[in-house]
């Protein structure tokens, strides 16, 4: 089974190409990073997940479901990362999470893919997109293929240091900066919706046809990138910045 976490797109686009390749059934994490609840896979003898890079390590909601997820002993599991400049340390997190649910450790590995973290960085133009696109395509290919025949991933470990100074610092990130509070819709909005039926924690509530954010929320940006007026921003932070609507919006 291929498990997959996304905001905007990219880490879904990455598990549908590998789900192709392996012929693995597909699994959207979205209604259990909802639910807080875990999954039951007990009767799969593989799995792989799908997820992109927060701060240096996997989203912490997905980090959850897993954790509190079912699996049988004999669970082989691979980790394919979706990132705009680098993995992080996101191998050793889910190195750990193997040893404590008796899973067998396949590797952990990635592909760059297109910038949607507008709030701090510089998004890139569709041609740039469309080029990160293109060189990621034979990156997915490969791992697809090496999950199909059962293969470990041959990635080397990250820097163990970097590990503990990163399990330091994302918690603090988590609870002080990756919050809903400055997310406003503006005069833009038409009420759609789609904004509120894309976060993956269900952190958005449409009240008289505004959306409104509360709750827990891992700054995915798939409400700021794909709401289809642009009328949503973070503060001073956004805008006037392009916005990446996701893969499938790249001719």
């Amino acid at each position: 089974m291929v498990i997959y976490f996304t905001g905007t797109g990219n880490s879904r686009y990455a598990a549908e190409k590998i789900a192709e390749i392996t012929g693995d059934t597909l699994l959207d994490s979205s209604d259990y990073t909802k639910s807080g609840k875990g999954i039951d896979l007990s009767s799969e003898k593989t799995i792989v997940v799908v997820a992109p890079v927060y701060a240096s390590a996997p989203p912490e909601p997905l980090l959850d479901v897993l954790n509190k997820s079912t699996y049988s002993k004999e669970t082989s599991a691979y980790f394919f990362m979706t990132y705009g400049s680098e993995i992080g340390s996101c191998d050793r997190y889910y190195l750990k999470f193997c040893k404590e649910n008796g899973l067998t450790y396949m590797g952990t590995t990635g592909v760059i893919l297109p910038q949607n973290y507008l709030m701090f960085f510089r998004m890139r133009t569709e041609d740039e997109c469309r080029k990160i696109l293109g060189n990621a395509r034979d990156v997915i290919d490969k791992v697809g293929r090496t999950v199909k025949e059962g293969k470990t991933f041959d990635d080397k470990l990250s820097n163990i240091l970097i590990y503990a100074i990163v399990k330091v610092i994302y918690p603090f990130y988590d609870k002080h900066f990756m919050k809903p509070d400055q997310f406003y819709a503006t005069d833009e909005c038409i009420g759609c919706g789609k904004c509120a039926k894309v976060c993956p924690l269900g952190c958005i509530n449409m009240v008289d046809k505004v959306p409104q954010w509360s709750g827990r929320c891992t700054h995915c940006t798939a409400c700021i990138n794909l709401c289809p007026k642009e009328a949503i921003e973070y503060g001073k932070h956004t805008a006037g910045k392009l916005r990446y609507h996701g893969p499938k919006s790249i001719k």
